[in-house]
């Protein structure tokens, strides 16, 4: 009796990650190989049988996406952004949370996981080149993907029998070496440690959780939409399983991870920008501001926005305060010291969680905390204008204050 009140002291999370006590595992979740026709015209919901599985503790899901072409697709032109954005609208719906991802497009996703991979390190100039992007010291946006470790090859117009193969992390919390847990007004609670912001515990209410998303259609509208553009036949199957990466659970509160008042979220946004040299972005989403990236796409021309005609992109907040005043030049050597690539086609990106001689990941001073700092956005100036139907997708990496009790 008393060895058992001794372990009910010790504090929730003391023996997270200690040999003997943590117990991870990798597995697959419930939905696994549920199979999705595309249609020529039109996007196809992705419609599983049911929720995923609702025990233990998550810290992310990997969705696998394996597109089996059993037609050649003829008149297809191939997007830059292929194969990523055959997927379209995607959702993670959490019962009693924010969801941990809401995002525009596949794009989205793959380029939050180009520079913040969750089976691999967050940082540093040896993080590998998921995206296939040019590591050439040329300061311009190249073309992904390419082989690399997300798709099983080069991407090129599928034939009968052609598969494209790729895999998308969906998070459900975030490891971060030097954390400091926060009150909503920006008091420091406790830190710095490190600490995985939050990890999703399955099992509490029987909560459900769903991926919702649609898969483009084989003749997409323009190169953002889908993948392939112009296409006049073909048919595919896409196959989609779910594997859960995370942490069996325990009767001993001490080993496992504790849950934060703040919880990890990637999210997009598309804004219209039209005809203009100079652009004013906000940044609608309200927690402590990791990263964000904006990617423009004309769909006049059905190409994504040259960034070498940027002059001028700012980080803003406050009453047009300062955090980041970059040329593109300035603004993508950050960026490859902090990874050791350059962003993808048509994308500038500020990440304020890494540092920029590839160390630790931490929520310090350096990340933008939107609860007590208003009018934060992203300023742009161009040589030359956007046509007048592009538009922008704002991405952000955050932190929102939610309640454990």
């Amino acid at each position: 009796m008393t060895a058992q009140s001794n372990v009910q002291q010790v504090p929730v999370g003391s023996y997270f990650g200690l040999p003997g006590v943590t117990q991870p595992m990798e597995q697959f979740d419930v939905l696994t190989g549920v199979s999705t026709p595309l249609a020529l015209g039109n996007q196809v919901p992705w419609n599983p049988s049911g929720p995923l599985q609702k025990t233990d503790i998550v810290k992310y899901w990997e969705l696998a996406v394996d597109i089996g072409w059993t037609t050649t697709v003829t008149g297809a032109t191939l997007s830059p952004w292929a194969p990523y954005n055959a997927l379209q609208n995607l959702k993670l719906k959490m019962q009693g949370q924010y969801s941990p991802v809401e995002l525009e497009s596949g794009i989205d996703a793959a380029i939050f996981q180009m520079y913040r991979p969750m089976g691999g390190p967050g940082a540093g100039p040896n993080v590998p080149n998921n995206l296939g992007v040019n590591v050439a010291g040329t300061f311009a946006n190249a073309a992904f993907p390419q082989p690399n470790q997300i798709t099983s090859g080069i991407v090129t117009n599928p034939a009968a029998a052609a598969h494209w193969r790729f895999t998308l992390e969906i998070p459900g919390g975030l490891w971060i070496d030097k954390y400091y847990d926060l009150a909503e007004d920006g008091t420091i609670l406790s830190g710095p440690m490190g600490a995985f912001v939050s990890p999703q515990y399955m099992a509490g209410g029987e909560r459900n959780v769903t991926p919702q998303f649609n898969f483009a259609p084989i003749n997409a509208a323009n190169s953002d939409a889908g993948p392939l553009v112009g296409s006049t036949a073909g048919a595919a199957t896409v196959t989609t399983d779910v594997r859960r990466v995370g942490y069996y659970g325990s009767s001993n509160p001490a080993a496992l991870p504790p849950v934060f008042n703040w919880q990890y979220r990637r999210a997009s946004q598309r804004v219209n920008q039209g005809a203009r040299t100079k652009l004013d972005i906000p940044i609608t989403e309200f927690g402590q501001v990791l990263s964000v990236f904006a990617r423009i796409f004309q769909p006049t021309g059905n190409i994504p926005g040259d960034v070498t005609t940027i002059t001028k992109a700012q980080l803003v907040y406050g009453s047009n305060l300062t955090r980041f005043d970059d040329d593109l030049k300035a603004n993508q050597l950050r960026f490859m010291r902090q990874h050791g690539f350059l962003p993808p086609v048509g994308t500038v990106i500020w990440d304020m969680l890494a540092n920029t001689t590839g160390g630790d990941l931490s929520n310090d001073a350096r990340v933008l905390n939107t609860l007590t700092n208003a009018n934060t956005h992203i300023h742009l100036e161009l040589s030359a204008p956007l046509t007048s139907d592009s538009y922008i997708v704002v991405g952000t990496e955050l932190l929102v204050p939610v309640s454990t009790v």
